[in-house]
């Protein structure tokens, strides 16, 4: 009986498993139609369809986010929108999720020389410049 006992758990905890596996990885991102609606998004920037890039930015991190490039065009997205507060969470979050990603250190410089925080812009200014983004240098000849 204690057999049988054990082997009917075990059965029960493997399918338990096995669902829960199943469940978890439906849940998972979905590169694809992230970089579907990432793309999108990017093409409505481009022609200033703003709060239309900004519908297909939130479904790309959405479907995936661990992107750090859907947070930095949807960062872009609401910068153009003149949502100063959410252009920065979006870039700092592109930042954590690739601290080497140089435009999004450069975006929270720009930002930053909006809000008139030197000390900050002249940081991310000079990071996205170790990083090696181009043509930083006249953002960053006045912070040495």
């Amino acid at each position: 009986m204690n057999v049988n006992l054990r082997r009917h758990t075990y059965i029960i905890q493997t399918g338990i498993f096995i669902i829960l596996l199943i469940a978890f990885s439906a849940c998972g991102a979905d590169k694809e139609k992230s970089t579907l609606h990432l793309n999108k998004g990017i093409e409505l920037i481009y022609k200033a369809r703003h709060q239309e890039a900004l519908q297909e930015l939130n479904l790309a991190v959405q479907y995936n986010s661990a992107s750090h490039e859907a947070f930095y065009y949807r960062g872009a997205c609401k910068r153009n929108l003149n949502d100063v507060e959410g252009a920065m969470s979006d870039y700092k979050k592109a930042v954590e999720l690739n601290p080497d990603f140089a435009d999004a250190h450069f975006s929270l410089g720009q930002l930053y020389d909006f809000l008139n925080d030197h000390k900050m812009a002249c940081y991310y200014y000079l990071k996205a410049e170790a990083l090696g983004r181009p043509n930083t240098n006249e953002y960053t000849r006045w912070c040495k």
